[in-house]
């Protein structure tokens, strides 16, 4: 069994070495124009994904045969563990997360080098920046993080069992879900860094970037909304979201995320914006890297930290450094050359995504001070604090409010120069529609509830300018509808995904309004016997029993409901 431990880890360090090569050799031939050097770079990205495939194989073997003589399979897993569960622990400690995260990137950077339509010198320059990245977390693994240490002397005859919360289906495809998505951002940085060193940003260089960075933002979505939906139901009593500082490390990338594609949108239609969208490839990947940094360090405390060792957490805290000031400082050295070209009114489409991204640039550092001020004021005070819900509510939600205003107009704008009479003709009755029933509905449900109206109406109006907008590009009202209905099934895909993920913004900030709205909480204390009314039902606790998992023994309370007798 130990063979598959001693071929996992020896495949790592080869990885290592060819993640290196790539990562050198090809910015060389950049130097040098040399094409030979630059075409290494695609068989080097196969090859390095290839080697990394393999010791992650290795580590999830190890832990599909409880093979204990590897500490983090004796640490992390149990013998009578479910077999799905074995599987999903490679990944449910520190050292297995960082191996697949570092699988993910390779996967990516192999995908980036079959891409045939990249030119040469861009191909070969992503793919360096993406073996940089590579080669540096596999050190880190390597020196600090090893999957593959083994256990001397006496072995031990059983593991200590993966922690109950993480046995969790939902649980168990969270985290993968979630590192698609912040390695993803990883290639929209590469792109972005290639682009700094050759000096070009055009419409094809946003061609090429906006799929990733929509791959990367669509699995960040789903990775987030599975967490909060775990939370809801493991964790919290109908707790979908604490504003904890790991929460808060995924929601960061999430919106500096959404600027991103909305901007590079406009490079590829507009050759506008070029320099948002570079600095916005940059940021992304950088409050990634700090998302893992929280989780790994141990500074912050939180209920999703994986590990608290110093020695890693300075490591982190070096690539972090290394990735955030030399990409920020590249791009403060090329920006200039960077000059967008396209021209625009202030009251256009282009406008409207610049005020979305301030928006979202605003909201994203609030929620970044934040997040990091309790270790700030620790590291130099001495005294410990917190910034929990109420700062983040009083600073992001009046940011996002105003946000959730202005979006539907935004979908309406034209593009350089937008009519505000047209504009206020297609969108007052959506309007003033939403407001009407958001105080219907408020006056109808709870009167007390000063803010629900307010709320009621921002997801009402979110929704319905969503899903207004295909109605009226189609010309439904101003034409016959056998055309109209024609015109609707001809829109394109991608602007149907705009329109949907607009309204499931609406329909999410709906979901958090009527939950916060109309939610309640009791704590009682029950003997046997007692009856409790709640929602119109007597409850009666009967007793306590004991359910018998496959690899656990709980204890449940055994309720029962009447209504009407």
């Amino acid at each position: 069994m130990g063979a598959f431990n001693e071929i996992g880890h020896v495949a790592l360090c080869v990885a290592f070495a060819v993640s290196l090569i790539a990562a050198i050799f090809p910015l060389w031939g950049l130097r040098l124009k040399d094409a030979r050097l630059l075409q290494i770079a695609t068989p080097l990205a196969h090859l390095q994904f290839l080697f990394i495939a393999i010791s992650f194989a290795c580590l999830t073997y190890v832990f599909a045969i409880s093979d204990f003589s590897n500490h983090l399979v004796w640490a992390n897993s149990h013998s009578e563990m479910p077999f799905l569960y074995k599987l999903t622990g490679t990944w449910g400690n520190h050292e297995g997360s960082m191996l697949l995260w570092v699988l993910i990137l390779a996967l990516f950077t192999s995908l980036v080098a079959l891409g045939r339509y990249l030119p040469l010198d861009l191909r070969a320059a992503v793919l360096s920046v993406q073996s940089l990245i590579t080669s540096t977390f596999l050190l880190f693994i390597i020196t600090t993080s090893n999957p593959f240490a083994r256990i001397t002397g006496f072995l031990p005859i059983d593991g200590q069992d993966l922690n109950p919360v993480l046995q969790d289906v939902g649980l168990a495809i969270h985290p993968p879900l979630l590192y698609v998505g912040y390695v993803g951002f990883s290639v929209t940085f590469s792109f972005a860094i290639a682009a700094l060193i050759i000096g070009r940003v055009d419409q094809a260089w946003a061609r090429h970037i906006r799929p990733w960075a929509l791959v990367a933002w669509m699995f960040l979505t789903i990775g987030i909304a599975m967490g909060s939906y775990w939370a809801y139901y493991e964790l919290g009593w109908g707790g979908y979201w604490f504003w904890d500082p790991v929460e808060n490390a995924s929601l960061m990338p999430w919106i500096i995320g959404t600027a991103l594609l909305h901007c590079a949108i406009i490079v590829e239609k507009r050759a506008a914006l070029r320099i948002w969208t570079v600095l916005l490839a940059i940021l992304t990947f950088s409050l990634s890297l700090l998302g893992t940094f929280l989780v790994r360090s141990g500074v912050l405390t939180s209920v999703h930290s994986f590990a608290s060792d110093p020695t890693r957490g300075l490591f982190i805290l070096m690539i972090l450094i290394f990735f955030i000031v030399g990409g920020l400082g590249l791009f403060a050295m090329r920006a200039s050359s960077l000059e967008s070209k396209g021209m625009f009114e202030p009251l256009s489409r282009e406008g409207g995504i610049v005020l979305n991204n301030i928006f979202l640039t605003v909201i994203a550092g609030t929620v970044l001070i934040g997040t990091l001020y309790p270790l700030i004021f620790e590291t130099l005070t001495g005294d410990k604090i917190s910034v929990g819900a109420p700062f983040f509510n009083m600073t992001a939600t009046p940011l996002f409010a105003l946000l959730a205003l202005f979006m539907p107009l935004g979908q309406y704008l034209t593009w350089k120069k937008a009519d505000g009479i047209a504009l206020f003709q297609r969108l007052k009755f959506i309007f003033f529609g939403a407001l009407f029933i958001s105080i219907l509905a408020w006056l109808l449900t709870d009167p007390n509830a000063s803010y629900l109206p307010l709320c009621l109406f921002f997801g009402l109006w979110l929704i319905a300018g969503a899903l207004s907008e295909p109605l009226w590009r189609a010309g439904f009202g101003r034409m016959p509808n056998s055309d109209a209905w024609r015109r609707l099934k001809n829109l394109p895909k991608s602007f149907w995904g705009g329109a949907l993920g607009h309204a499931g913004l609406g329909v999410t900030l709906l979901g958090i309004v009527l939950v916060t709205a109309y939610q309640s909480e009791r704590i009682e204390r029950f003997t046997v016997g007692d009856k409790l009314t709640l929602g119109g039902y007597e409850v009666t606790f009967e007793g306590l029993g004991q359910e018998v998992g496959p690899n656990y023994r709980a204890d449940q309370a055994l309720l029962s409901y009447t209504k009407k007798g």
